[in-house]
Parts: structure tokens; C-alpha cells; sequence
């Protein structure tokens, strides 16, 4: 707990210190609404600036956190780091919803931000209103609290001699997104709206190219919205074996032998009926390897099982489903290394390597073994 002591210390100082500002902005702005001795009273800050502003922030924090989502995902996809492994989503629904709400909230942001320079450029005034000077400092605030944050982790991660590619490249993102960002909204700060510039214009540039690539290079390496619907049907037909896996154990525990084929399984009462192939509408494959053999203990008066049962079920795949042991892709697990134990279910987000297939017709061979038998 010490060693982390400072760190938390300075994480509650940030807190404080964002908080007192924040008081301090609203304060500030909810006397400049109620002042009703003011001189000018154009230059008071309007409803809708504030929601302008306001809607401004929110686009802007959404696509700043949702590329660096997107880029994020697609560096750990695209380098591994045995240091550093986490379980990855197959279907990258994360990645998914930050690409669409960058189609969504980006535009939005792009339109604000000409909206907010045409309305100084028509209104000068408007420069210096209290709610705009709040988002701008609040922006370098936070720029500068975050390329600070980001210097602090790498040092961090250099000095525990962990610095990869990958770390590199997230560092190295999170700095030119800040520093775009602290330089662009300085600059409005210094402006002088009277004259004509080129840098709103280059700031809208470079923001689009950034947004396209990270989506463009995110989709490339996880894959088109085709190959997304691909790895669903995939993993609906998993889905499937593993209830029809279940269902084989629970007749096997009831009955003591393998059923010859899947349409003993369904059952009416039970409500299970046998899925199919969710494109070709076809049956599984399913085969019985070895049935199992018994004998009495007369001592315990209990039947023992006394060879293991085996079974196999097969579906076609369209696409690769190659996962190691702590559920990373790309290194794919030698299956007759481990146990094809009956007992590994398939469920939605399973990264285990039980279950990996190629994109072609991929056979499961599933093993029940004797501590699995209940007895009577």
C-alpha cells in the first residue's frame, strides 16, 4: 500500500483541484446570468451558447476517449506483449461501439467547432464569455494533466524494463491526440478573430485524417463488419454444440450410455429440441466413439464406471478461431496436449481453447470420464 501512496496523493490532489475549479466555473456562471447590473447586456452569455459549449465538451470527450479506444484495440490486436495480456472480446464490441459513435458524435464536434468560430468571427465579444473561456482552460486542463500522466507511465513502464512496441505506440497516440488538442485551443485563446487564418481549417483536416485512419487501420485489423457477422454465426453455432454437448451428458448420466444419434435428445417435455446449422439449416455432426462400460461394486452396493466414454461433434466454420491458454489470438493451442474434457461448455465471450476451430469443417471430440459418473 505504501508504494502506491504517492500516486494516490496525487490523484486526490487533481480530484481537489478540478473540483474547485469546476465549483468556481459554475459559481462564476450563475452570477454572470443573475448580474443584473451589467453594463452591456449583449454581452451576456445566451442559453444557447452555454448549450452549444456544453454539447461541444460532450462531442469532444467522446471522440477523443472512442479513438483512443480504437486505436488502443487495434495496437494490442496487432502487437502482443507476453508482459502485458489480457482476454480479448472476439467480437470487439467495444471497438464496435466506439466506431459507431465516432460516425455519430464526430461530425457533430467538426460542426460545433465551425459554428463556435463563425459566431466570434460575426460576434467578437463572444470571445471573452465566461462559458467559453471555462471549456477552453478546461480543455488545456486536462490536455496538460494527461500528457503529464502519460510521461509519468512511461517513465514508469521504462524503468520495469517493459517498454514494447505496443506501450510505444499507445503513448506515442495519446501525445499527438493531446498535443493537438492543447495546441489547437491555445491558439483560439491567443487569436485574434479579426484576421483571417488558415489554422481552424488545418486543425479540421488533421482531426478528420486522424478519426479515418484509426477507423480504416481498427477495421483492417479486426476486421470488416462482414467478418464481424462471420465470427457471430461462428459463435452461435459453438453455442449450439455446447447445448447439444450438455444435453448428450445429462442422457448419458440418466441412462448410462451415449445416445446413437441427436434426435433421442430432443425432448417435448423438456423443451430442448436439437438446433441446426443457423445458415444451412443442417444437422450437426455427431458420432459415438466409445460407449462406456460398467461393473457392480457389490461392497458399496453403487455401479462404477469402468471405461470412459467418448463422443464427437462437428459443424462447418467460416472463419479462425485460434486462442492460447490466458485467451490471446494469434497463437494458436496444440488441442492434443490437453483433455477434451466434457465439462468445457462454450458460453457468449469464451476464450478458452476448447473450443478452436479453422474455417472449415472442425470436429470436437469430448470425453467423459469416470469421476464424471454420479452412480446409482
Amino acid at each position: 500500500m505504501l508504494k502506491y501512496k504517492g500516486m494516490i496523493i496525487a490523484i486526490v490532489a487533481i480530484a481537489v483541484l478540478v473540483a474547485g475549479i469546476t465549483c468556481f466555473g459554475i459559481g462564476y456562471l450563475i452570477y454572470s446570468f443573475t448580474n443584473k447590473f451589467s453594463m452591456n447586456v449583449q454581452e451576456k452569455t445566451k442559453a444557447v451558447d452555454v448549450f452549444v459549449y456544453a454539447l461541444l465538451a460532450v462531442s469532444l470527450i467522446m471522440t477523443v476517449s472512442n479513438v483512443l479506444t480504437v486505436i488502443f484495440a487495434a495496437i494490442e490486436r496487432k502487437f502482443f506483449d507476453a508482459l502485458n495480456y489480457s482476454y480479448v472480446d472476439a467480437t470487439y464490441s467495444d471497438v464496435r461501439f466506439a466506431i459507431a459513435a465516432l460516425i455519430v458524435v464526430f461530425p457533430l464536434y467538426l460542426i460545433l467547432t465551425w459554428y463556435v468560430e463563425k459566431d466570434i468571427t460575426k460576434f467578437f465579444y463572444k470571445k471573452d464569455l465566461i462559458v467559453r473561456k471555462f471549456f477552453v482552460f478546461g480543455t488545456l486542463f486536462v490536455t496538460v494533466v494527461t500528457l503529464l500522466g502519460a510521461l509519468v507511465s512511461l517513465i514508469y513502464t521504462y524503468l520495469g524494463g517493459e517498454i514494447t512496441t505496443r506501450f510505444v505506440l499507445k503513448s506515442g497516440s495519446v501525445f499527438v491526440i493531446a498535443g493537438i488538442l492543447f495546441g489547437y485551443y491555445f491558439y483560439t485563446q491567443k487569436r485574434d478573430y479579426a484576421k483571417k487564418t488558415f489554422v481552424p481549417s488545418l486543425f479540421g483536416v488533421l482531426s478528420c485524417i486522424i478519426v479515418i485512419a484509426s477507423i480504416v487501420w481498427s477495421i483492417s485489423v479486426i476486421g470488416t463488419p462482414k467478418e464481424m457477422r462471420m465470427k457471430r454465426m461462428d459463435d452461435t453455432r459453438l453455442s449450439d454444440l455446447s447445448r447439444i454437448q450438455q444435453e448428450v451428458f445429462n442422457r448419458f448420466q440418466m441412462t448410462d450410455r451415449l445416445p446413437l444419434t441427436l434426435d433421442e435428445l430432443n425432448n417435448a417435455f423438456q423443451g430442448f429440441s436439437v438446433p441446426v446449422d443457423p445458415i444451412t439449416k443442417e444437422k450437426y455432426e455427431y458420432k459415438v466413439i466409445t460407449q462406456p462400460t460398467f461393473r457392480t461394486n457389490f461392497e458399496l452396493r453403487k455401479k462404477e464406471m469402468t471405461g470412459e466414454a467418448e463422443f464427437e461433434l462437428c459443424a462447418t466454420f467460416t472463419t479462425v478461431r485460434e486462442l492460447n491458454q490466458r485467451g490471446q489470438i494469434g497463437d494458436a493451442f496444440d488441442m492434443s496436449k490437453s483433455q477434451y474434457l466434457v465439462s468445457n461448455y462454450y458460453y457468449e465471450g469464451d476464450v478458452s481453447p476448447f473450443w478452436n476451430h479453422k474455417n472449415e469443417r472442425t470436429c470436437f471430440k469430448r470425453i467423459i470420464t469416470k469421476d464424471m459418473y454420479y452412480g446409482r
